[in-house]
């Protein structure tokens, strides 16, 4: 009874977090600060998770990772004008492990690293950025609660993909809005003082 109020609980907060994303994105219109390899590889993450829910029989990970798919494929789409080649070609590599994952058997061991590939990029993008105006800090804020929803209950099964999965997404998610708090704020003072 706890364990499936805790994997709705998850999933519930997994859907919240996708959604601020691609609304600012939809509003504003700018990208700045936005990857697009992260989106992408997401949607293929979204995919092998639903995958992983369905053969693992985990029905709270196999039916987020299917609804996870309208939001990750809506924020590919509104990226779809600063996709690059390199972006193709390394969401790619990350279709091809995950199949050989899939295949020797290592496809838990791929997700719970996989979380990397996802967030990896985008928090270097935001890092590199000058200006991360498209990035909804709503997204990470949640991601904080959905890092821990889903690592605790991967540790009341003992899944090492839902742990690992938990670990870097609070990683990610407290170096993102580090860094949306820094460049907000550089850019803040500036004008302030010159208001002076």
């Amino acid at each position: 009874m706890v364990l499936t109020a805790l994997a709705v609980l998850a999933s519930a907060v997994f859907v919240a977090r996708l959604l601020p994303q691609p609304a600012r994105l939809a509003r504003l219109g700018v990208a700045d600060g936005v990857s697009a390899l992260a989106a992408m590889n997401a949607v293929i993450a979204a995919t092998a998770w639903l995958a992983y829910g369905l053969v693992r029989a985990l029905p709270a990970v196999w039916i987020v990772s299917l609804i996870a798919l309208v939001p990750g494929l809506w924020t590919v789409a509104l990226l779809r004008r600063v996709i690059t080649r390199s972006d193709v070609l390394w969401t790619g590599l990350w279709v091809a492990v995950l199949i050989g994952a899939g295949a020797g058997g290592w496809l838990a061991a791929a997700l719970g690293l996989g979380v990397v590939v996802t967030q990896g990029p985008q928090v270097v993008r935001a890092f590199r950025s000058h200006s991360v105006d498209g990035l909804a800090p709503a997204t990470w804020w949640v991601s904080i609660l959905d890092a821990t929803t889903w690592g605790v209950y991967g540790l009341a099964l003992g899944d090492p993909a839902l742990m690992g999965y938990g670990v870097v997404l609070l990683t990610a998610a407290v170096l993102v809005l580090a860094r949306i708090q820094w460049v907000r704020g550089r850019t803040v003072v500036p004008s302030v003082a010159a208001a002076s």
